[in-house]
């Protein structure tokens, strides 16, 4: 590691609680910190939150209430059978806490439904699995927004702030993501694609929304800043086999940041500045870097205008800074005591810092730098602009597919899966290879010299999360077709088995046979001229491995 990078894992070592406000459930083989409900229960490494034939409902929420009012962001992965009637994402702030439930079969959860009693006080972003007439559903694979401010809310859509038919249908009993991120006004919802919002909706939690028929929700009432969050889902009577799972979930609260987190540099003279950033951001409306946790990122610290080899510096304290933690100091309001300076390697700015991969960094903390801003007197020193740094792990990486399972040297393979992190490596049997592209779904890479057979690869993400699948398999032979032909060739030769590939030669008596077709499970060829008599059948794939048989010329 780099000495100068030593600083971090000083900082991650620290005997300090991280913000109580953030949690991550990469799986849920623990459910500790949650509260079950009705058909709510754990399966395995998955959260199933309904699921039966009698269309019970369930609720999983986090035990004790979070801060949603100024300001959070949580995404959560989930898979549907086709028949449910759905699943929500619920905040609310009802006498009920964490054991509350409301109605079953088609109230999801959170509405009346045949019975029970409806949410009060909250938001339901539903994915509705069913269309029901009596509902409004527009369709059955609808994602909408109910709310009824400090009532109970309902499941009728003629409450709904916002919804969409997503084009993909989110009951297909496949993995799916939803990202909900609200900040003070806006309330914005990703499926599937995290970069661009499904449904962007205007909300507050203290005036509500304005429904789609008409007239404005009211606020939803809650008794301060904080209420419960979770989910709820409901099955319907008489269908074997539904159910609705979580399979991941992380949560972060932010909080509005007090006026330090923009420093004070040339307040004044056209300032303040930002002049501290995370990969490239001082951290937006929230003032707050998002990372992912042993991704690389990039710290850097620029001049104010007109200047330059600026000393600076750094300091940095374990937690997310608040109101409570400002301190007055001689050159104005810190967002944190001043007594922890970071060793970067350097004291000048502009200077820029690549932390690398690897690092597992989980407690936040936040950044502050002192500045010498003035070229003539050395007594001018400022603040610069504060951020906070958060961390969460990514759901675990998955492999579905490698195409093809073997190649020519050079030849292009693909990695088909799901969770791949965009600095994630890939090995052979150990070997590191470096991929030509990388997505989340998707990685490419030349074909290797020199593998084994029936080896694996192996896509390793930056926190160690991994996964493997076979590759390069030895062929086998389960049957054959015309396994004799005259000597004078032209028999068309067909191998059933396990392991071929496009690009597999056949020779049969050390004679190349002309192979018109190769696929992972059949060869077809067509034998050469040769001699009477047994000889012996070599099928070797394009990396390398080889089974052998036996052809009889007559």
């Amino acid at each position: 590691m780099s000495p100068r990078c030593s600083v971090w894992l000083a900082l991650s070592l620290f005997a300090a609680n991280a913000a109580a406000q953030t949690f991550d459930y990469p799986t849920f083989a623990s459910t500790a910190g949650l509260t079950l409900n009705g058909a709510a229960t754990q399966v395995g490494s998955a959260l199933r939150v309904s699921g039966g034939t009698g269309g019970p409902a369930g609720s999983t929420w986090r035990t004790l209430p979070v801060l949603v009012t100024e300001g959070f962001e949580t995404t959560f992965d989930f898979q549907m059978t086709p028949s449910p009637e759905g699943l929500a994402f619920v905040i609310h702030g009802g006498s009920g806490g964490a054991s509350t439930l409301g109605g079953d079969n088609w109230g999801m959860g959170y509405g009346y439904g045949l019975t029970g009693t409806p949410i009060a006080r909250s938001i339901a972003i539903e994915i509705d699995a069913l269309q029901q007439g009596f509902l409004s559903d527009a369709s059955g694979n609808e994602v909408s927004i109910h709310t009824f401010g400090a009532l109970g809310n309902s499941e009728n859509e003629g409450i709904s702030l916002a919804r969409i038919t997503p084009t993909g249908d989110l009951s297909n009993n496949a993995l799916h993501r939803m990202r909900l991120a609200y900040t003070p006004g806006v309330l914005d919802v990703y499926v599937d694609n995290m970069l661009t919002p499904l449904l962007s909706v205007p909300f507050t939690f203290e005036t509500g929304g304005t429904m789609l028929a008409g007239g404005s929700t009211g606020g939803l009432g809650l008794l301060g800043s904080d209420a419960w969050v979770g989910f709820t889902s409901a099955t319907t009577t008489g269908v074997a086999g539904q159910n609705a799972e979580v399979r991941s979930w992380s949560w972060i609260s932010y909080r509005m940041p007090p006026p330090c987190y923009t420093g004070n540099v040339l307040v004044g003279s056209g300032g303040p500045y930002d002049l501290l950033r995370i990969n490239g951001s001082a951290g937006g409306f929230f003032r707050t870097a998002r990372l992912m946790v042993a991704d690389p990122f990039t710290l850097s610290i620029a001049s104010p205008p007109n200047l330059a080899n600026t000393p600076f510096v750094l300091c940095a304290t374990v937690g997310v800074a608040d109101t409570t933690t400002v301190t007055p100091t001689p050159f104005g309001p810190a967002c944190f005591p001043l007594v922890l300076p970071l060793d970067i390697g350097s004291t000048s700015a502009p200077y820029s810092l690549s932390v690398p991969s690897g690092l597992v960094l989980t407690l936040p903390l936040t950044l502050q730098a002192l500045l010498v801003t003035s070229a003539v007197n050395p007594a001018q020193i400022e603040l610069s602009n504060a951020v906070a740094l958060q961390w969460s792990f990514a759901p675990g990486p998955s492999v579905t597919a490698v195409s093809p399972n073997s190649a020519v040297l050079g030849g292009t393979i693909t990695v088909s899966g799901n969770n791949f992190s965009l600095f994630a490596t890939v090995d052979i049997g150990g070997v590191p290879v470096t991929p030509a592209t990388i997505s989340k779904t998707q990685i490419t890479f030349p074909m290797p010299a020199g593998l084994s057979c029936s080896t694996q690869v192996r896509v390793r993400n930056p926190d160690g999360a991994q996964a493997t699948i076979g590759f390069n398999p030895t062929p086998t032979i389960n049957s054959q077709v015309n396994t004799s032909g005259p000597a004078a060739g032209g028999t068309s030769y067909i191998v059933i088995g396990t392991g071929f590939a496009a690009g597999t030669t056949v020779t049969i008596g050390g004679l190349n046979a002309n192979v018109t077709s190769a696929a992972a499970s059949v060869i077809v060829c067509v034998t050469p001229p040769s001699t009477p008599g047994a000889k012996q059948v070599v099928i070797r794939t394009p990396g390398g491995c080889t089974v052998n048989s036996t052809f009889t010329y007559l």
